[in-house]
């Protein structure tokens, strides 16, 4: 049901592979950012690879992501959430993520999601001298699973998905 990451052709991603990243799902408090698109670099001012992806969310909420993205992996999913980005000086920086899980060459499991971000403005990137905050990487909304063939987990398992805030 999923693509092994030697199959997928991101050259036939076209553009596309410019707004991408590639998450790394190592354990509940291991999910490293191994792959950035320079238009996700540029448009941030900042080069997100290498990071561990937790460490854009504060230590409060640090396992309930970790819970919905490792719930992605293990009943694979895509998945859709909305990030407002706050500038300095000139507003917010919406941006859509969509993600879907991959398997590591070899596995049966997947362990990888490719996420494709697309910025919700007009603005080529983040002007000069400005810096997104890194308080706005820590809480999402609107986080929804979508089914590809094998269901949804649940996110909380006695709450529907609309009661229970992304973070």
């Amino acid at each position: 049901m999923l693509p092994e990451h030697r199959d997928m052709d991101m050259g036939a991603l076209g553009s596309l592979v410019q707004t991408s990243l590639l998450l790394n799902v190592r354990g509940h408090d291991n999910i490293t950012i191994d792959w950035v698109g320079e238009a996700v670099t540029q448009q941030l001012g900042v080069n997100l690879a290498g990071l561990n992806y937790l460490d854009l969310t504060s230590r409060e909420n640090r396992s309930w992501r970790a819970h919905l993205t490792i719930a992605q992996v293990a009943q694979p999913c895509c998945a859709v959430i909305y990030y407002w980005l706050r500038l300095g000086h000139s507003g917010v920086l919406p941006v859509e993520i969509v993600a879907a899980p991959v398997r590591q060459d070899g596995d049966r499991h997947a362990s990888l999601m490719l996420c494709c971000v697309s910025f919700l403005t007009r603005r080529k990137r983040v002007p000069d001298g400005e810096a997104i905050d890194p308080d706005s990487y820590e809480e999402g909304e609107g986080m929804r699973f979508i089914d590809i063939g094998a269901g949804v987990p649940s996110m909380v398992p006695s709450q529907r998905q609309e009661t229970r805030p992304v973070q």
